[in-house]
């Protein structure tokens, strides 16, 4: 089974097929339609949502595309925090309502009290819900997320966080089997293979189901160009044969940047929508900033003028115009030639 047909099984199966009718019938339609810049809601909604549930986080990663808006000094976590009562409003709204995919994600999620009842309510709606975590306190809470029906868990794997991992991952998975991602850097690739090779196996060892490799960003608080991977680089060529080699089907790997024209393939902008416990919606997956002026809030805004912000219009534009340089937030992200699902 091919590792895109093996994450469909895993997914799946896990579905509430009354509840999640709505939902696949709206993915099919996403399906169908031909993409275009302005987007009716009466044809199709996103088919996956992203919620902040937290903006406080127990790392603080430089190339963290949150790390522009978490742990901020001043602010009280307290109103930035998820809740049932906060994701029930969230979810009422139309755009967010029939989405197949929720990924929670933050911040670390795992530091937010009402996580599984939160996962619990989702389910119950029909959707399927992954959770996004450095997992320092996943063996603390691993039972209880099963117990409310997590359809699946990805733990990122940072020098911060791989001695707790390398301690709790052979339990965590006997009880619960993560994914596993590593964001790759140049210096990396090119000077620490034998290192990552290392990681691969142990992760397999450990139990895990897969790891994925994202392609580093120059996004967060700390932005390096220099440690963009593109796809003909020597050493990230080797590393990717030497992977499938040894780990045949564990190591997934997302397109790597091009030199010169690219595809443009991504379909974040017609098929994913995400915001905070606030309201505040970000533009994509792949950068920390939220839209801006009026209809930019999903408590204040008609659902269709919001999910047809002229930020997102344009940007969907210059995606679809095949002479049209990508948005600018665009060219450095390795998810741009992703044809996404």
């Amino acid at each position: 089974m091919t590792s895109k047909l093996s994450y469909y099984w895993e997914m799946g199966r896990t579905l509430r097929p009354l509840h999640a009718a709505p939902k696949v019938l709206n993915y099919l339609a996403y399906l169908s339609a031909a993409r275009t810049a302005t987007v009716s809601a009466r044809a199709y909604t996103p088919q996956i949502a992203s919620v902040m549930v937290t903006k406080r986080c127990n790392l603080q990663c430089s190339y963290c595309s949150a790390g522009n808006v978490i742990n901020q000094k001043g602010e009280d976590w307290r109103k930035s925090e998820a809740t049932v009562e906060v994701i029930a409003r969230i979810f009422a709204n139309p755009l967010f309502q029939n989405c197949l995919l929720v990924d929670l994600l933050g911040g670390e999620p795992l530091l937010v009290d009402e996580l599984d009842p939160i996962v619990s309510y989702l389910v119950r709606r029909g959707h399927l819900v992954n959770v996004a975590t450095n997992g320092l306190l996943l063996s603390d809470r691993v039972v209880g997320l099963k117990a409310a029906g997590i359809s699946r868990i990805n733990v990122s794997l940072y020098a911060a966080n791989r001695n707790v991992l390398e301690r709790d991952l052979p339990t965590i998975n006997g009880i619960f089997p993560v994914h596993m991602s590593i964001v790759l850097l140049r210096s990396d690739v090119e000077n620490h293979q034998d290192d990552l090779r290392s990681t691969a196996l142990f992760l397999r060892d450990a139990g895990c189901r897969s790891l994925r490799f994202w392609m580093y960003r120059p996004v967060g608080v700390d932005p390096k160009p220099e440690e963009l991977i593109h796809e003909t680089l020597p050493a990230y060529v080797e590393l990717r044969r030497r992977l499938d080699h040894d780990l045949p089907g564990f190591c997934l790997w997302p397109a790597a940047l091009r030199k010169g024209s690219s595809k443009k393939s991504c379909p974040q902008l017609w098929q994913r929508i995400t915001c905070d416990v606030l309201g505040n919606m970000t533009i994509c997956c792949g950068s920390d900033r939220t839209l801006q002026g009026p209809d930019s809030n999903l408590f204040d805004s008609e659902p269709n003028r919001l999910w047809n912000h002229s930020t997102l219009v344009s940007m969907r534009k210059q995606l679809l115009e095949p002479g049209c340089d990508p948005p600018e937030v665009c060219k450095t992200c390795s998810l741009l030639e992703e044809p996404g699902w």
